[in-house]
C-alpha cells in the first residue's frame, strides 16, 4: 500500500513570515523574504494534515522553523508529532554549499547540517535531505561529481545511519538536475550511505518556468501560470524521471498550480506515476505544491487525489 505523505511547504502561505538565503552564482549569499500571513503554525501542521488530507506521514522544510535550532517551535513540533500519531517521514535541509571547493567552509556547512540531522532524527525522522551543492552555486561545473563532495556525504550518510536517519540527495536544480550527473554522485558515495529523493518537478525545463514565475525580470507584469507552465517543453522532464526512478527512494509529486477547475500542472501526474511503476517504484509518494495565490490546503488536496487516482490507475 503506498504512503502519501504531505509537506508543509506545500501550506507556506498560511505558516506566516519566511526568509532563506542561497549561495548565489556569484558566490555570494542571496536571501530572499516572503511576508506570508501566520494562519496556522508548524506545531498544529501534523495533526491538521492528518485531519485535512487523511495522512499520516509528513515532511517539513528546516527553514521554516525562523528561529534556526534555537527556535521553540521545534520542541513544539516534536510533541505535536507524538500526539497526533503523525510521523515524520523527511525533512529538508539546505544550508550552505557542499560544492564550495573551500575546506573550511564546507567544515563549518557539515557541523551544521550535522546539527540539524540530530535534532530532526530525535523526532523520528526516516529521512534527510540535504542538498549536493547549492542550486546556484558558482562551483557546480563539470561533468562528474568532486571528490571532497563524495567525501562528505558519505560522512554525512554515516552520521544520519548512526543518528536512525537515512541520508537522501534531491535533484534540485544546477548540476544535480542533471540526471547523469546525479546517477554518478549516487554511484561514488554508495547506497549504503546515500539515497535519492527524485522531485517530479525539479528538472531543468519546469525549474525555469517556475523560476519565470517565482521571479519574474524588473519591469516585466505578473505572468500567467498557464502560458507559462503549457508553453513548457516537459519531454526532458519525463526523460529525467525516467533515467532517476530506479534509485529513488521517496518521491516528490510537485505541482506549479492548480487552477479553480482542479486542474493540476504542470506535470502529467498519471504519467509521471506510470514511469515510476514501470521502474518498479513502491515507495512513499509525498505531495509539494509550489503554486502561489487561493486556499494552499484546498489546492494541495487537489493534488493528492490527483496522485491517488493515478496510483489507482497504474496499480
Amino acid at each position: 500500500m503506498t504512503t502519501f505523505a504531505m509537506s508543509s511547504y506545500s501550506v507556506r502561505e498560511h505558516l506566516g513570515p519566511v526568509e532563506f538565503s542561497i549561495i548565489d552564482a556569484d558566490g555570494g549569499s542571496r536571501t530572499f523574504s516572503f511576508p506570508y500571513e501566520r494562519l496556522t503554525t508548524l506545531r498544529e501542521f501534523p495533526e491538521r494534515a492528518k485531519a485535512a488530507f487523511g495522512v499520516d506521514a509528513i515532511e517539513t522544510v528546516a527553514f521554516q522553523f525562523t528561529g534556526g535550532l534555537a527556535d521553540p517551535e521545534l520542541d513544539a513540533f516534536a510533541a505535536a508529532l507524538t500526539t497526533s500519531g503523525v510521523r515524520l517521514l523527511n525533512v529538508a535541509l539546505d544550508a550552505g554549499d557542499l560544492l564550495d571547493p573551500d575546506d573550511g567552509t564546507r567544515a563549518a556547512d557539515v557541523a551544521e547540517l550535522k546539527r540539524w540531522i540530530e535534532r530532526f532524527s530525535a523526532m523520528g525522522a526516516q529521512f534527510v535531505r540535504v542538498n549536493s551543492g547549492s542550486p546556484f552555486s558558482p562551483h557546480a561545473g563539470g561533468t562528474t561529481p568532486p571528490d571532497f563532495l563524495v567525501a562528505d556525504l558519505a560522512e554525512l550518510g554515516d552520521f544520519a545511519a548512526a543518528h536512525g536517519s537515512r541520508l537522501l540527495v534531491e535533484n534540485h536544480g544546477g548540476a544535480s538536475s542533471a540526471p547523469e550527473w546525479m546517477r554518478g554522485l549516487l554511484d561514488a558515495v554508495g547506497v549504503a550511505r546515500l539515497g535519492l529523493l527524485l522531485d517530479l518537478g525539479n528538472f531543468d525545463a519546469l525549474l525555469d518556468a517556475a523560476g519565470a514565475l517565482a521571479f519574474p525580470a524588473p519591469g516585466v507584469a505578473a505572468l500567467d501560470p498557464v502560458v507559462v507552465l503549457e508553453g513548457a517543453d516537459l519531454s526532458s522532464v519525463y526523460t529525467g524521471i525516467e533515467l532517476l526512478a530506479p534509485r529513488a527512494e521517496l518521491v516528490h509529486v510537485k505541482a506549479h498550480h492548480v487552477d479553480d477547475a482542479g486542474m493540476v500542472r504542470a506535470i502529467d501526474v498519471g504519467r509521471a506515476i506510470g514511469i515510476l511503476r514501470a521502474a518498479g517504484y513502491a515507495g512513499p509518494l509525498t505531495i509539494e505544491y509550489e503554486g502561489d495565490g487561493g486556499d494552499p490546503w484546498v489546492k494541495s488536496a487537489r493534488v493528492l487525489e490527483a496522485t491517488r487516482e493515478a496510483v489507482a490507475a497504474a496499480a
